[in-house]
């Protein structure tokens, strides 16, 4: 057995305060991953989830030691060498064919759990890891034996990691299941859990944790990347001498080194009475635009909002992100002349599209100087302050037609792009 008094703790990987964290170690040369609990049921629950991936035949970090160190339990996992998340994997940029090819080996993971009556509660591609083209599960303490309703619960799990696969891998029209019914009802179930994942992500920006930081004072509310740094105090200062995009009654947008800030302005007492009972346009932006980072719908990195207080009363915003080099879809459209190149954007339209309708993804003001495309052909969007993501279908399905027209008013009705764009609206 491993002396766990011996180990050198090099980095903390991940923290519940009051429950558990997972550090890194070494020893003797080697390393190692150590999961620490403050609650016995919690040490009890992940160690017997190690012996359910056993017993399933599915790899999983080994067991070395486990016991109590001061007032906390501990196991101790051997470390799986050059291993990433499966998650991690699937946002990089390998090719659609091998990210493919790791989808159907997880759910062929899932696949043999399930044999065994075994589901993991926590099925999220981040409990994953990859190494050497081998596939590992890992966070057993949420790995259930299932005794009453298998095959519903079995049935509901596949589900939600089903959720997870970006469509880009797997397309929404893939079947699962022989029965026309159960598809039906999969895709449903589906289709409800990517709602509740965005809607979970959007409070995640609203709070500390290890990607947000969020700082409540009487005089400011601010939500930002937890990387980002800035002297907030200065922040009126910012407008001297930077160079104006837009100034209007409602809002002023402007450059400040690498980032593009909007500041939304009071316009009256009445606009300033309305704004105590509404969600602001920078709020919505700043959650919006991280949550299409997450689900890879392009769009420039979101950086922080910053919300001027005075006691409980809310007064101006800000909202910065990243500045992008890019010109409107229209001008870049009529730009090009070569037909391969033509073909390329008007496939990225549909992809793009494609998405909208899986994530039921509404952006509320699709004018053509929203939609930016750079030199790499990547269409960006940009301006979140009427989007949303609609939990209801009947309600998309009204939105993303009015979507769909404001989008392609933006070239005249003669334009050849726009008869070739035109088919669509057969798949709204």
């Amino acid at each position: 057995m491993l002396d766990i008094n011996n180990f050198k703790f090099t980095k903390v990987l991940r923290e519940i305060p009051g429950k558990r964290r997972v550090v890194e170690a070494s020893s003797r040369g080697k390393n190692y991953i150590v999961k620490f609990f403050k609650k016995k049921n919690l040490y009890a629950k992940e160690i017997r989830g190690s012996f359910y991936f056993n017993q399933a035949e599915i790899l999983t970090p080994k067991v070395l030691s486990f016991g109590k160190l001061n007032d906390e339990y501990y196991i101790i996992f051997e470390k799986i060498n050059d291993a990433i998340t499966v998650e991690e994997f699937l946002h990089s940029d390998e090719p659609l064919t091998k990210k493919y090819n790791i989808v159907n080996e997880v759910l062929l993971l899932n696949k043999k759990l399930f044999k065994k009556n075994f589901i993991q509660l926590d099925n999220y591609f981040k409990n994953y890891l990859i190494s050497h083209e081998k596939i590992y599960m890992i966070d057993g303490g949420l790995v259930k034996k299932i005794i009453f309703f298998k095959a519903l619960r079995k049935f509901l799990n596949f589900s939600l990691i089903s959720s997870k696969i970006d469509p880009d891998i797997l397309s929404n029209e893939t079947s699962f299941y022989n029965f026309k019914i159960l598809d039906f009802i999969h895709k449903k179930i589906v289709s409800y859990n990517v709602h509740k994942s965005l809607m979970k992500f959007q409070l995640k920006t609203l709070r500390n944790s290890s990607q947000f930081e969020k700082i409540l004072t009487f005089r400011s509310l601010i939500y930002k990347q937890k990387d980002f740094n800035f002297d907030f105090r200065k922040i009126d200062n910012l407008l001297q001498n930077a160079e104006i995009i837009k100034k209007g009654n409602t809002c002023t947008v402007f450059c400040h080194k690498n980032l593009v800030v909007k500041r939304y302005n009071i316009k009256s007492f009445i606009h300033f009475i309305k704004l105590q009972f509404i969600k602001s346009r920078g709020k919505n932006s700043w959650q919006i635009s991280n949550t299409l980072q997450l689900i890879n719908i392009p769009c420039p990195k979101p950086y922080f909002y910053y919300e001027k207080k005075f006691l409980f009363f809310r007064l101006a915003s800000y909202f910065a992100m990243e500045k992008i080099d890019g010109i409107d879809i229209v001008s870049y459209q009529e730009f090009i002349k070569n037909n391969s190149e033509t073909k390329v954007l008007k496939e990225k339209i549909f992809n793009l599209f494609d998405k909208f309708i899986y994530f039921k993804f509404i952006h509320g003001d699709f004018k053509k100087t929203n939609i930016l495309v750079d030199n790499k052909m990547q269409i960006r969007l940009i301006d979140f302050d009427k989007s949303f993501f609609s939990m209801s279908q009947s309600i998309y399905n009204y939105k993303v037609k009015k979507q769909l027209a404001r989008f392609l008013s933006n070239w005249k009705n003669k334009s050849k792009f726009l008869t070739a764009i035109r088919s669509l609206e057969k798949i709204i």
